[in-house]
């Protein structure tokens, strides 16, 4: 059952350059909502950079007392460009990733790996990997 108790987050985007490949620089503000950070959910992420993306997520989520939480929210999905970019040569993709999320009643402090990649059906396949650094609310309805 999908749950629902949504969070926004306002992050910041970095890119990730590794030495198997070069990928352009997509840094930028993101705003990230998610369905909830326990159980089955849904996650959407809007950049400011041009990239977006929907997921599904399951969050794993553990009380460590004094009204502190820490989720760890593995998703799959897919994602848009809506630019030309050499990393990521078809405008929609498949993403995958994972976040780690702290709470405190209502705030969220979360750090996020975000993958970006057509799978190899289109070439070249290069992929794009972003880590975000984000903070927000917990809306309880």
């Amino acid at each position: 059952m999908l749950c629902f108790a949504p969070i926004v987050l306002l992050g910041f985007a970095t890119t990730i350059e590794t030495s198997w490949h070069k990928t352009p620089n997509e840094d930028g503000t993101v705003i990230e909502i998610q369905t909830c950070d326990k159980g089955i959910g849904i996650d959407v992420k809007l950049s400011m950079s041009g990239l977006y993306g929907i997921a599904v997520q399951y969050g794993l989520q553990k009380d460590v007392g004094n009204g502190v939480t820490i989720a760890l929210l593995p998703k799959a999905g897919a994602s848009y460009v809506d630019h030309p970019n050499e990393a990521l040569p078809s405008r929609t993709q498949f993403e995958v990733g994972a976040q780690l999320l702290v709470g405190y009643g209502r705030y969220r402090f979360g750090v996020e790996y975000w993958h970006m990649s057509n799978a190899g059906m289109e070439y070249p396949n290069v992929g794009q990997d972003m880590v975000i650094f984000q903070t927000g609310f917990k809306f309880n309805l």
